[in-house]
């Protein structure tokens, strides 16, 4: 398979901003019900790291898939890392029992959920590294059968390769919506106690993944067929219509009207490449540079915020209420800068 050169669009990058801010306000809500119906806005954020990766994975050799899979393994266990020496810290400074944490947090089932389901012991977050890592490695291994296989069934699977890996993510988010959007409809948030089960590297991360895949594979022909200004119009209606979903369901992981929001709003911004605000180009930029270890890093700078926001009695007060997200979100990406730095200088060593 031919090696397809990585081009980075301007508009895929602001979509990965508006994302990274998404995230921040998942973990850092508004409050009142303006918070409550952002966060449920923000469900769309999450798998746009997943289409992205996906995307720019169409047309990749074997050995670029493999370099890009190790590349994220190397993060996810870096980060766990980070976060478990972050946490033995915290017990050992406020007194607790440092064993006991580790016994609980370090046992061999945990370790198991963390395999299966990416759920880390450390931080609910970073399962998203764990489940973009496997999305890699699912897409590695079915290139490697394509090209090695013998078989009926292999040349099947690589006459319709775009086909299966469609028809797969159709499935897998049926899947994901039965046991999360409509268990939640039926049994009054049941799916909070399913969300290792669904809001992983099978239900969320394979599926997105794919799906961006595919879109890459038939850009031309969506936009032949559906035009810009058609894509912008089912955009703004979606929009209100995952308004509405989040209004009177809320608390659900994903949404139906969820996944065609990403799928929209990823072909607008792929439709426009070139944005000429230089201000939204820089930001677009920084979310490539530091986006991921934003994402892995805000817990860390959440915790800390609302730590000092105690220590100085203003926890309540409402301009830090609403001020507290983008104030997160600024001391993440200033964080981000120190790890991002010592990669660039290990590499050029």
């Amino acid at each position: 398979m031919e090696e397809k050169l990585k081009r980075t669009d301007n508009g895929i990058n602001v979509l990965k901003f508006i994302a990274v801010v998404l995230v921040i306000l998942i973990h850092e809500t508004l409050p009142g019900n303006f918070g409550l119906l952002i966060e449920g806005l923000a469900a769309m954020s999450v798998p746009v790291f997943f289409m992205v990766s996906g995307y720019y994975s169409y047309g990749a050799s074997i050995l670029k898939i493999r370099e890009r899979t190790i590349k994220i393994l190397r993060l996810t266990i870096l980060v766990n890392v980070i976060y478990f020496i972050w946490d033995i810290a915290i017990e050992f400074f406020s007194g607790a029992s440092v064993p006991d944490w580790i016994r609980q947090n370090c046992s061999l089932k945990k370790f198991l959920v963390l395999l299966l389901t990416n759920e880390s012991p450390f931080r609910g977050h970073l399962w998203f590294l764990g489940a973009l890592t496997y999305s890699y490695l699912f897409l590695l291994i079915l290139l490697m059968y394509i090209e090695r296989g013998r078989g009926r069934f292999a040349r099947i699977i690589k006459e319709n390769r775009i086909k299966f890996m469609f028809s797969l993510s159709v499935l897998l988010l049926i899947l994901n919506l039965a046991c999360g959007e409509f268990l939640t409809f039926y049994g009054k948030n049941i799916q909070i106690s399913y969300i290792p089960y669904i809001r992983n590297w099978l239900f969320m991360g394979i599926p997105f993944f794919s799906l961006a895949y595919c879109i890459h594979a038939y850009e031309e022909h969506i936009y032949r067929r559906f035009g810009t200004d058609k894509i912008c119009l089912i955009l703004a209606l979606l929009l209100l219509l995952n308004i509405a979903e989040v209004w009177f369901m809320p608390g659900s992981g994903l949404y139906i009207t969820t996944i065609f929001v990403n799928i929209t709003a990823f072909l607008l911004a792929l439709r426009f490449p070139i944005i000429k605000s230089p201000i939204l180009v820089r930001l677009g930029n920084l979310a490539d540079k530091y986006g991921l270890w934003v994402y892995a890093l805000q817990i860390m700078v959440i915790k800390s915020l609302r730590w000092l926001y105690g220590q100085w009695g203003i926890e309540d007060k409402a301009v830090v209420l609403y001020l507290s997200p983008l104030i997160a979100l600024v001391i993440s990406f200033i964080i981000s800068i120190i790890p991002v730095w010592i990669s660039s200088v290990i590499k050029r060593k």
